[in-house]
């Protein structure tokens, strides 16, 4: 099977979201570092006509990217808002001794509104995806290859 990963603009924050897209099949999964949107497209039968296809689709609601000082990563995305119980269970783990703060951080996303509750996101985090796209295309080279696939970076 042939797959296409790239950025792409999120449908639901308007950042910088992750595709990975099988062209053979027409299957896509879209997730968002951004505010925690998840799509997956599948195929549910392959041999009807034309072919019937099932998604799977939550709205962010946010992002926990926590960074160990060893390397180690985890990114949690929320596809509810988040109750107060979650946020001090978050804010406990972000504050841990072996956590590394300044590469972790949790935000929430709310009727269109990011919400840093600790730690610093990445400097390309806050872009639009046009700009988020634009800074790639000058830094990775302007090819007829890069406007339709667009590079991926934090």
């Amino acid at each position: 099977m042939g797959s296409i990963i790239c950025a792409t603009k999120c449908p639901n924050c308007g950042r910088s979201a992750i595709q990975d897209y099988y062209y053979r099949s027409d299957e896509k999964t879209i997730v968002c570092y951004r505010c925690g949107f998840y799509l997956k497209r599948q195929i549910q039968d392959i041999y009807a006509s034309p072919t019937k296809y099932k998604e799977e689709r939550y709205d962010g609601y946010g992002v926990f990217r926590l960074v160990n000082k060893d390397g180690k990563r985890t990114t949690t995305i929320f596809s509810c808002q988040l109750k107060e119980n979650d946020i001090e269970k978050y804010v406990n783990e972000f504050s841990g001794d072996a956590v590394n703060q300044e590469k972790s951080f949790l935000v929430t996303y709310t009727d269109g509104d990011f919400k840093i509750l600790c730690g610093t996101p990445t400097e390309n985090w806050h872009l639009p995806f046009e700009a988020y796209k634009k800074k790639m295309l000058e830094k990775y080279g302007d090819t007829e290859d890069n406007r339709h696939m667009v590079p991926i970076e934090e």
